[in-house]
């Protein structure tokens, strides 16, 4: 019974610092949205519904490596992202689609 009770324990303690780990980075989002709104930067558009590519997401899975270079086709555009850290492949695909749309508005 003791061993349930201090594994729940760590659980709620992970738990907790999860929590407090989203709200970091909600802040942290938050305030470079404020930068950019500063800067001119519009909103994000949002990512097509298709599906993420497989070689984004495979360099999610390079743990051994630092920076892991990916060859996306994006919008039509060939694009070579390095990958570096950990991180969401998600949000890795979010950002690529954004700066490459910039690009495409000031070219």
């Amino acid at each position: 019974m003791w061993r349930v009770k201090r594994r729940l324990r760590r659980l709620e303690g992970e738990l907790a610092e999860a929590k407090a780990d989203q709200a970091e980075l909600r802040r942290r989002l938050e305030f470079f949205e404020m930068i950019a709104a500063a800067a001119g930067v519009t909103a994000r558009q949002p990512v097509p519904s298709a599906p993420m590519p497989p070689p984004l997401i495979a360099a999610a899975r390079e743990l051994h490596r630092q920076d892991v270079p990916v060859r996306l086709d994006v919008g039509g555009a060939e694009v070579i992202a390095v990958i570096g850290g950990e991180g969401d492949p998600r949000e890795w695909w979010t950002a690529i689609w954004e700066l490459t749309r910039q690009v495409r508005e000031t070219s």
